[in-house]
Order: structure tokens, then sequence, then C-alpha cells
């Protein structure tokens, strides 16, 4: 009753509360009141961790993938990052999927790492990860068993891709089977048509939509160390330029943008990187793509 008189109605109050100004208030002996103060800041605060421990917690639990071009690995501080949500945007036949099928390549080459792969454009195609595979290993019987670690589905709308993330979170929280205990990767090629009838009015709560996938999308990163990387079409902006497509509402999700582009009809790529939440990223980077997914 003497708290509540003085205002001091949760933990939190009583803590903030210098003891000797609570003492008077509340007509306690100030040596009562202290004790309280120190018991309660015992029982409810956290302990102090320091930075650095943090920092290397973080690392430990972080993959950095690369993607096949030393140069292109330079140009992204090592290649794509688990616990961020990677956006590779760009015209029709700019290559965006031949990054996607080089990384999946690289990857299970490379680690016993698993992949999820979201096909909505029905972009996917077996074979060419097979010939990636193949021009890097020579091995056919070893690529048929890496081939394993890749599971593709289709997706049809936005429903359909909610339901999807719902198992897979489930799935990941369970830990029973192999194939997501050792899951690092998922894919979306693309997003676009799956977010594009959000803003067409087709749907009531369309931005509750996408902000809904935003944060699903985040979770998956922040709590199951994975990097998700998403496909996007773009749109024609001022003076001539190209910017991804979905807009505003998009823009805040991916943590690194990057523009894909096709040089004439050559082998040579350009990457462009639009926005990064590592400084370090910026500018841009050519590459080629060939037989062998992504090089030099």
């Amino acid at each position: 009753m003497k708290c509540q008189s003085a205002g001091i109605r949760t933990v939190t109050d009583f803590i903030l509360c210098d003891p000797e100004d609570l003492a008077k208030k509340i007509k306690t002996p100030y040596k009562d009141v202290l004790s309280m103060h120190n018991t309660l800041i015992i029982k409810h605060a956290g302990f102090p961790i320091k930075a650095l421990s943090l920092r290397n917690e973080l690392l430990e639990s972080l993959s950095i993938f690369n993607t096949g071009s030393k140069r292109l690995d330079k140009f992204l501080s090592g290649g794509i990052y688990t616990g961020e949500v990677t956006e590779i945007h760009g015209r029709p036949g700019s290559g965006k999927t031949q990054f996607c099928l080089s990384l999946v390549s690289n990857l299970i080459l490379e680690t016993k790492s698993t992949i999820l792969y979201l096909d909505v454009s029905n972009n996917f195609v077996a074979k060419r990860v097979e010939e990636i595979l193949l021009e890097k290993s020579g091995e056919n019987q070893d690529v048929i068993n890496k081939l394993q670690n890749v599971k593709v589905k289709r997706i049809y709308d936005i429903y359909d891709l909610f339901d999807c993330v719902d198992v897979l979170e489930t799935e990941l929280c369970k830990q029973e089977g192999v194939f997501f205990r050792y899951m690092k990767l998922l894919i979306i090629d693309s997003i676009t048509p799956l977010l594009a009838p959000c803003f067409d009015g087709k749907y009531l709560d369309g931005l509750g939509l996408i902000n809904s996938l935003s944060q699903r999308l985040h979770t998956l990163c922040s709590e199951h160390k994975l990097a998700v990387l998403l496909c996007n079409n773009t749109v024609q902006g001022k003076h001539v330029s190209i910017k991804p497509a979905l807009g505003l509402n998009w823009k805040y999700v991916p943590s690194v943008s990057l523009c894909i582009e096709r040089l004439s009809e050559t082998p040579l790529h350009k990457i462009k990187a639009v926005k990064s939440c590592r400084n370090n990223v910026y500018g841009e980077v050519v590459f080629s793509v060939t037989k062998a997914g992504i090089i030099n």
C-alpha cells in the first residue's frame, strides 16, 4: 500500500527509484529499502555480457556461401550470408536464375548443407544444376548424390507460400529430418508474381500480407540461421534506370539488394549493389556465367 501511494506499481518502478528518496516517500528504513532494491536487481536483471562475446557467438553461427567468382565474392565481402535476406533483381534474361542455380551447385558440392528452392515461375532446371556440378567435379555418381540435397517445390500464390513457410518453421524447430537439420539456404524464384496481386486490390489486406511475409522471412534468418535469396523483377525508374519491383513497401525487406545485368550477348554479367546492411558492399563488379556456372 505504501508503494502504491508513492506511485510504485511494478518491479521496474521500484528499481528505477533512488533508494534514499523512496525510503522517505514510503516511510521505511533506508537499509530495508536498499536491501529490497538490491534483491530485485539480482532476481530480475540480466547478467551483463561482453560485446566481444556476442560478436564471437555471431561469427560462430554465421555461414558465408561463395558464388563461384572470386571477384564477386570479394565484392560481397565473402559471398551470401546466413542471417540475411538477399534480393537479386533484373530484367528477364539478365541471369537471376543462373545466379541461384550456380549458388545451389556450389553449396551442395562444397558442403553438406541442404537447400529448399521455391519455384514460382517454373525456372528451376535440374539438368542445368547437373551440368554445373559435372563441369566442376566430373564425378557422375557423386553428382546424383549431391542433387538429393536440393528440394524443389512449386508455389502458386501468396497463401501457398505462407503454407510452405509454416511447414518449414515447424520442421526446422523439430530438427527431426536430416534435410532440415542441415538446411542453410531458402530460395524464392521469384517473389514478384506472388506479391504483385497484393498491390492490385486482389487481396483485401495486401499490405498486411507483405508485412507478415517480411517478418516471417527475417525470423527464418535470425532464429534458424538461414540465408534467404529472393529473385525480383524490375520496373522503369527515372532517367532510363531500372529499380526493383514492388515499390517502397518492399524496399526495406532485403538486407542486401543486388541488380544484375547481362552485357549484350556475351557471357559477361554485371552486378551492382543497390542496398546493403554491410557498409563495405558498394559499387559494381563484372563476372562470367559459363557451363560451370558463375566464374571469374
